[in-house]
């Protein structure tokens, strides 16, 4: 986390300092990046020139990603008053921004680099957007109190000119107030400031979602696994390879006595797969002999670890076939729930944070001020439900709790 006293000017020389720093982080996050898209490290494997070099990719980290995103955030997140407020106009602002697609787009930028950014700014009409911003190029500055308070965040991409080289950036410098920005050479020498605006989000624009408690990406811990993954199985079709391309071994026999004859006895007997030979040889194939058994434990021990240490269950094993109880689904499934969970505090925080400045805005439009603090942020795991089940919870209860309790059990959005 960057940190600063509270009380030091923010300027965007102070901006740029930051950003180098930022930018020293950058070949861990394409690393992740490289994970996630299947530019796995097996790709990069040299052996001599005629051994068979097999590079498969076996892509769990996009499987992990895509597998918590999809459970985490499958189903919208839903907002409810506590106190039977009208939210609509919160609503309204969300659905307008395809909050939606956003919190996807946050979530699977957490699972895979550990933190995510949203920046939220007024259009040209003056409605309230949103954006998620790629963690290689945002951050966010805090104070150094234990409140750990946002000071400043900062937003930069490349400027090219017509033929695609990079002249510079430009940078989005955003304290509590206003947004100031200004153009840099590649060198980040400062060339163009404009004059600050007020964006009246009554707080720093640029919001961070963690993922978890020290920003990790999902898979980031099974990096080593997956590579040995990839190598074990590359190895696995370079044996079979070799195998079908095993060394025919003569002996006590001459197949010529030029050069010219032994090419040609070669030729005939990879054309016609037969050979002739006297009494006293002999003919036989020289393989490499491999215990496919042993091979296949193997296998199945390090994706067990990949599964077992990433928390993601794999969704194909046999535990999962067949008609499951909930409550033994979640049983199976709670390592995964408890990572969710975490996932859901930090995401939850980052969601109030959103909820605030859209709030102040919306005081500013002269619009009366929601009360955020009123407002239940809720998440529902994207699984199988067993509606049976649900329904018979929702039918007991139903005259303990109040209605309002019981319409959150269900399922799908009842409204």
């Amino acid at each position: 986390m960057f940190t600063i006293p509270a009380e030091t000017q923010i300027t965007p020389k102070l901006a740029v300092s930051f950003i180098l720093k930022h930018m020293n982080g950058n070949d861990r996050l394409d690393r992740l990046y490289d994970y996630y898209i299947g530019a796995h490290k097996i790709l990069d494997r040299e052996k001599s020139r005629n051994a068979a070099n097999n590079r498969l990719v076996c892509n769990h980290a996009k499987y992990i990603t895509d597998c918590t995103t999809g459970y985490f955030l499958g189903s919208p997140v839903k907002y409810y008053s506590r106190s039977g407020k009208d939210i609509s106009l919160i609503k309204d602002v969300l659905k307008r921004c395809d909050s939606e697609t956003e919190d996807i787009d946050l979530a699977r930028f957490g699972s895979v680099y550990g933190v995510s950014y949203e920046m939220l700014y007024l259009d040209d009409s003056s409605n309230i957007r949103l954006a998620s911003l790629d963690p290689h190029s945002a951050f966010v500055v805090y104070d150094d109190t234990v409140e750990q308070r946002p000071l400043f965040g900062v937003y930069y991409m490349p400027n090219c000119n017509e033929n695609g080289t990079k002249t510079g950036y430009r940078v989005y410098l955003c304290d509590k107030d206003t947004v100031t920005e200004f153009l840099t050479t590649v060198s980040f020498s400062i060339t163009q400031i404009s004059e600050p605006y007020e964006h009246f989000f009554g707080g720093v624009p640029i919001i961070e979602y963690y993922n978890n408690w020290d920003k990790q990406g999902d898979f980031e811990q099974v990096t080593t696994l997956i590579d040995a993954y990839d190598t074990l199985q590359s190895d696995r079709v370079n044996d079979k390879e070799q195998f079908v391309d095993s060394i025919l071994v003569i002996k006590g026999q001459v197949l010529g006595n030029s050069d010219e004859e032994e090419n040609s006895t070669y030729n005939a007997i990879r054309r016609y797969g037969v050979m002739t030979i006297d009494d006293t040889g002999d003919a036989k194939w020289l393989t490499r002999q491999f215990d496919e058994h042993s091979v296949d434990i193997l296998r199945k021990s390090l994706e067990n670890d990949i599964h077992k240490f990433s928390g993601v269950p794999c969704m194909n094993d046999e535990s999962f076939s067949g008609n499951t109880s909930g409550v033994a689904m979640k049983y199976k499934l709670l390592a995964f729930e408890q990572m969710t969970k975490i996932k859901e505090r930090y995401f939850t925080e980052g969601l109030r944070i959103r909820l605030s400045l859209i709030a102040n805005a919306l005081s500013v439009m002269g619009y009366a001020k929601p009360d955020v603090g009123d407002i239940e942020i809720m998440f529902t795991y994207s699984l199988p439900e067993n509606e049976t089940e649900i329904a018979q919870t929702v039918n007991l209860l139903k005259d303990i709790l109040p209605r309002e309790e019981l319409v959150k059990l269900l399922p799908y959005d009842t409204e």
